[in-house]
């Protein structure tokens, strides 16, 4: 072989050092570039970016925290989840604002200009954070009858201004349209004489009872023993025609020589529904006078303005509220504010005895600078202000009032001679797991230390489906309750004089 091809073999066997060539150097330098870890000053950057999120996280949690404090003592606050929450805020923000710090001085040292810029950065970012948080929360906002509303929170603090104008608007629709219910200078609202409900399923006597039809007069049947029913749409039977509400199935049970009123209003408290004894029903001298009530009916009792704690009831009435003093019933707001006088003030603190109602708190209607943004009302309102509670809404206090309610309902009865029956009504919370608890109805009978009967065995006989439609009972939950009533009445009517030859007479 030739030293030519030799020469041209070992050429390419061995190929030529590539170290002077510019061209690779630079291609070998990109590439270690690439794969070189963050330089230290990228890290620091990363570093002083997570503490002031941190930071700012931290005073978000410590003003919330503060916010939610209201009255407290220190020490009471410091206890609960949100005095925590302030603490190890507090504690996280100090060793940020730490790092922060020192971060500052080193860069001071390097006259670097990287802190400046990653602050400028993160305050644009925030800053435009909250006012997209700001755009959405206002974008998302419609208007009703209990406020400015935000998916389904009711953002507070409250406007009175918009709640008047909306009851004022239903106040005109009702002027021009049927109206069951009507005010009421003792009640604060009650059943109308003579009326037709706009969905036509209820219609009241000329005495103002619920009736079968318009025009009836019950106060035209004579020779009938009468048994009134005072209580509140369960009492009255809602959602259901005249003929399928149990007060209609225990008049047919305990035959033609009885008179079964219907009293019931819908709405009422237990002072309501005492009031409407006192006022509507002793005058009729029945025999019998069955209180009926659930649960809810005991809350109720400590309202004075109903829309603010229901304002999807839509009732634009003020009802008397009892509060005890000395052991004793001490009406307030009696005679009840109208609506037209209600919705007429012009702020919500010009409001009567607004004191007295347990659903009121003043921080949700009192309006401050900070207020303008409704980023912050969601949060003020997702995070409540503690209030100290009222003694006279508290739960000792309203289980002590409902409870004397009843003792005087029953006293006054049995002056009146007639024979009063206390009945507990289950509502659909009351039933499977919510039973292990019991009831506030409940609470309040054993505090009265009154005997009350209790339909729940006849209406646990039906599948829990068929015993109630929306929120009452159905015409088969209607016939259950006045199926377990039937033999206690008959015993009732057989203590009451003449009451042998009564139930002979059946």
């Amino acid at each position: 072989m030739s030293k030519t091809t030799n020469d041209r073999l070992g050429s390419e066997e061995t190929p030529p050092s590539r170290d002077g060539d510019p061209s690779v150097v630079g291609a070998d330098t990109i590439s270690e570039a690439t794969i070189s870890p963050p330089a230290p000053s990228q890290n620091k950057e990363m570093r002083l970016l997570a503490s002031l999120l941190i930071l700012e996280l931290s005073l978000a949690v410590m003003a919330i925290a503060l916010h939610m404090k209201g009255v407290r003592p220190i020490a009471v606050f410091l206890s609960s989840i949100a005095g925590k929450a302030l603490v190890v805020a507090i504690s996280v923000g100090i060793l940020t604002g730490i790092i922060i710090v020192l971060q500052y001085m080193a860069s001071r040292r390097t006259s670097s200009r990287h802190f400046w810029l990653v602050v400028g950065l993160n305050l644009i970012t925030l800053i435009v954070g909250l006012f997209v948080g700001e755009v959405a929360v206002r974008l998302g906002v419609h208007t009703s009858g209990e406020g400015e509303i935000f998916g389904t929170t009711v953002l507070k603090p409250k406007s009175w201004i918009t709640v008047s104008a909306e009851y004022q608007k239903l106040l005109e629709q009702a002027s021009t349209g049927l109206t069951y219910l009507e005010y009421d200078e003792v009640m604060g609202w009650t059943v109308g004489l003579d009326k037709r409900s706009a969905n036509g399923l209820y219609y009241s006597s000329t005495e103002g009872i619920r009736a079968p039809q318009q025009g009836v007069s019950f106060a035209e049947v004579t020779g009938k023993t009468r048994i009134a029913l005072i209580g509140d749409s369960f009492t009255f039977a809602e959602e259901v025609r005249y003929e399928d509400s149990w007060g209609y199935h225990l008049e047919k049970a305990l035959g033609p020589e009885f008179q079964v009123l219907n009293f019931g209003v819908e709405g009422y408290g237990l002072g309501q529904a005492y009031l409407r004894y006192e006022k509507d029903v002793r005058t009729w001298n029945p025999t019998v006078v069955i209180f009926s009530f659930i649960s809810h009916d005991v809350r109720r009792t400590t309202w004075v303005y109903p829309f603010l704690a229901m304002p999807d009831w839509k009732m634009p009435f003020s009802k008397p509220r009892f509060i005890l003093r000395d052991d004793q019933l001490v009406p307030k707001n009696l005679p009840p504010l109208s609506p037209d006088a209600i919705f007429s003030r012009k702020a919500m603190s010009r409001l009567p005895f607004m004191m007295y109602d347990e659903s009121y708190r003043p921080s949700e209607w009192q309006h401050r600078f900070v207020d303008r943004s409704y980023l912050a009302r969601l949060v003020v309102t997702i995070f409540p202000q503690w209030t100290a509670e009222n003694p006279d809404s508290s739960a000792e206090m309203r289980r002590l009032v409902n409870a004397r309610i009843l003792k005087e309902f029953v006293r006054s009865a049995v002056q009146a001679g007639a024979i009063p029956l206390i009945v507990y009504l289950p509502s659909r919370g009351e039933w499977g797991e919510a039973s292990e608890t019991t009831p506030l109805a409940k609470q309040v009978l054993q505090e009265a230390g009154v005997a009350y009967l209790d339909p729940s065995p006849c209406l646990a006989q039906l599948v829990p489906a068929d015993r109630y439609l929306v929120t009452h009972y159905s015409p088969q939950g209607n016939a259950a309750v006045a199926k377990c009533l039937v033999d206690p009445v008959r015993e009732a009517l057989g203590q009451a004089p003449g009451g042998a030859r009564m139930m002979r007479a059946q």
